[in-house]
């Protein structure tokens, strides 16, 4: 791996859009791994477009900025970001502060050291036992559910830190445009049985929606769904481009 570029999908996050730039700028990638930003602001209403172009003014060159002209939603916002990456791997960062991106390292040792192919950030693999709630258990319910119709084992399938290969990334004939992108690119992943995977433990500050968490139990309903449609009526020749 020389660069890693990631990828933040922004919708209304002005609250928090500019220390999420800042802190992953900050970051320092062991390896000498290179970063790129890909920073897709989904057509926010709110002030996030002027917070981003505050960071590009005080860090000027950072990242690469694309702004849709109309809201496609996560999913459709990281298929724009991975069209414009030009790195090895890809990996994508929310724009709130739920994640630490300091911690794209854990992600990173694994395939430069361990030749893991595929590396999930669990926040469920080491988590305290009090760490419960409806999010958990439903979160629990979509993995154990995953993992039987994809035939894989790992701990949190909705986890936002999947580090894939962009030769990977690219090939994959993506649909969903909400938050189904998340067990849609399990689910493809999956069929592709050369790829190795690993799993790390990842550190979770979770948000309510009066914070302005988004999902919700619709999404909850479309990610079973996806995990039927894309694990058992979905072939790997429909996945991939050839």
């Amino acid at each position: 791996m020389k660069k890693l570029s990631i990828i933040i999908p922004v919708y209304n996050e002005a609250s928090t859009i500019y220390d999420v730039l800042k802190t992953t700028n900050e970051v320092v990638l062991i390896h000498q791994v290179e970063k790129e930003i890909i920073v897709v602001n989904d057509c926010s209403t709110d002030h996030s477009l002027d917070e981003i172009n505050r960071f590009s003014a005080a860090f000027p060159g950072v990242i690469h900025l694309v702004t849709h002209p109309v809201n496609k939603g996560k999913g459709g916002a990281i298929h724009t970001g991975i069209d414009a990456t030009t790195g090895d791997y890809i990996i994508i960062q929310d724009a709130d502060l739920e994640l630490n991106p300091w911690e794209f390292n854990l992600l990173i040792r694994p395939v430069i050291e361990e030749n893991a192919d595929i590396v999930y950030g669990s926040r469920f693999l080491n988590a305290p036992p009090d760490y419960k709630g409806l999010s958990r258990v439903a979160n629990n319910f979509l993995t154990r559910l995953s993992n039987i119709v994809f035939g894989i084992r790992i701990t949190d399938m909705e986890t936002c830190y999947k580090l894939v290969p962009a030769r990977v990334f690219k090939r994959m004939k993506l649909v969903e445009n909400r938050f189904g992108f998340e067990p849609e690119i399990t689910a493809k992943l999956a069929k592709d049985r050369t790829l190795e995977w690993k799993e790390v433990a990842i550190t979770y500050q979770p948000r309510t929606s009066q914070q302005g968490k988004k999902i919700g139990w619709k999404d909850g309903i479309r990610a079973i769904i996806c995990i039927l449609k894309y694990g058992w009526f979905t072939s790997g020749k429909q996945s991939y481009r050839s």
